[in-house]
């Protein structure tokens, strides 16, 4: 006669070490998800003067960032330090609540316009320079002369300057000169000032007009240093306007202008 097969019971111990089980990774599953939600990046806003920094802003955002906010805290500086030798700008990111950042760049003012090595540099007061056309639209409202650096070596290009660097120019040296001469009449008709250090001086020449008539001046002020040179300039100026003729007006020498046709 057969034996009767034995019922299997539930093993109860098992079934809650089961379920226990499914209980730790439902919980896991849940903290991760409100982990994620906690942490990632609630609102970012940019406040930019054009839309082509707003659009380089987000090429360059760290896409970690949008599901850990925290890692913004220190990839703003990055992003800052990276943008402003990218492109003409100021950048500050702050966070304006739990979660939320906010974006402020601005264009750098450009001061002077420069001819360096075949191509049109703006420059800032600061001394940061880059190429003309990769600022904002105001740099077309400077005013003043273009600027001419010429060097003493025959390296004539710009290969390897790109972005935005330190000026090459002497900023003390040129804002020196602006402040003492700048209101006189010869220089607000001059359309482009080289400057040049020669002998250990600094060299500028100026190239002037005055409807039909052309004049070119040369000056080097710290051999003038108990004259008004600016004024005397002036004075001779105002008489050849009167006369006629191109000249060249040297002011190279200590103690006297020499007067040349041009």
């Amino acid at each position: 006669m057969a034996a009767k097969k034995k019922k299997k019971g539930i093993n109860w111990g098992r079934f809650r070490s089961r379920l226990y089980l499914l209980a730790m990774i439902a919980g896991i599953l849940f903290y991760i998800a409100q982990y994620e939600s906690w942490f990632a990046l609630k609102g970012y806003k940019i406040i930019a003067d054009s839309n082509k920094i707003e659009q380089r802003i987000w090429e360059i955002f760290p896409r970690r960032c949008l599901e850990f906010w925290p890692y913004l805290l220190k990839d703003a500086k990055g992003m800052k330090e990276f943008l402003e030798s990218d492109m003409p700008v100021t950048i500050e990111t702050h966070m304006e609540s739990f979660g939320r950042f906010v974006t402020k760049a601005e264009w750098i003012k450009a001061w002077v316009k420069v001819n360096w090595r075949g191509n049109l540099w703006s420059i800032s007061r600061d001394g940061k320079m880059w190429l003309y056309e990769e600022g904002s639209k105001d740099e077309q409202e400077i005013i003043g002369p273009v600027w001419k650096f010429i060097e003493k070596d025959n390296n004539q290009e710009s290969g390897g300057f790109y972005g935005v660097f330190k000026s090459p120019l002497p900023i003390e040296v040129m804002e020196k000169f602006l402040r003492e001469f700048q209101t006189f009449r010869w220089f607000n008709q001059a359309g482009e000032i080289s400057y040049e250090s020669r002998a250990g001086m600094n060299l500028f020449i100026l190239k002037i007009s005055n409807n039909t008539q052309k004049f070119e001046l040369q000056i080097q002020p710290d051999k003038y240093p108990d004259q008004d040179v600016g004024q005397t300039v002036e004075e001779i100026f105002e008489k050849l306007i009167s006369e006629g003729g191109n000249h060249i007006i040297d002011a190279t020498y200590e103690g006297k202008i020499l007067l040349r046709g041009l």
